[in-house]
């Protein structure tokens, strides 16, 4: 049976001004009857990470775990099991491509705000065979590289 639980706190207090901090709760305690807050932080309980997790009373095997450092054991054997790789396949440029997309970039001045050229920005990508989110990802990747460069040449002259 699987069950809900819920550890830390991951609420960011430091949002308004721009920055991050946590507050360090390690765990959703209840408040009184109120089983949304949490009783060490304040906060709602869906700013605490949840955890799904089988009884652990019972390990697989029948037999009672021994200690919790068993049974965190097995909990990374089953994640490293059955788990899904999440990692997000990096796009690979030729030369070409990364040419004209710097040479593309510097032509909108490196911002895709542009909304009068939303029609040349399709037909661009379409020519050089990169989609629209991949070029505007690579463009605010690159633009501090490229364009520091312009402004201190156009600087020094």
């Amino acid at each position: 049976m699987e069950k809900e639980i819920y550890r830390d706190c991951q609420r960011n207090h430091a949002r308004c001004l721009g920055g991050y901090a946590i507050d360090g709760c390690t765990q959703f305690i209840p408040f009184n009857n109120s089983k949304t807050h949490c009783k060490a932080c304040g906060c709602h309980r869906n700013y605490h990470r949840k955890v799904l997790c089988r009884d652990l009373e019972q390990s697989p095997n029948g037999k009672s775990f021994r200690s919790l450092r068993e049974a965190k054991r097995m909990a990374r054997q089953q994640q490293s099991c059955g788990g899904v790789n999440m990692k997000q396949r990096k796009s690979k440029f030729s030369m070409g491509q990364r040419e004209a997309m710097r040479e593309f970039g510097e032509g909108l001045g490196w911002s895709m705000r542009n909304k009068d050229r939303p029609e040349e920005i399709n037909r661009f990508c379409e020519r050089i065979g990169v989609s629209r989110i991949i070029f505007k990802t690579w463009l605010n990747n690159n633009k501090k590289c490229y364009f520091k460069g312009t402004s201190s040449a156009n600087i020094s002259s």
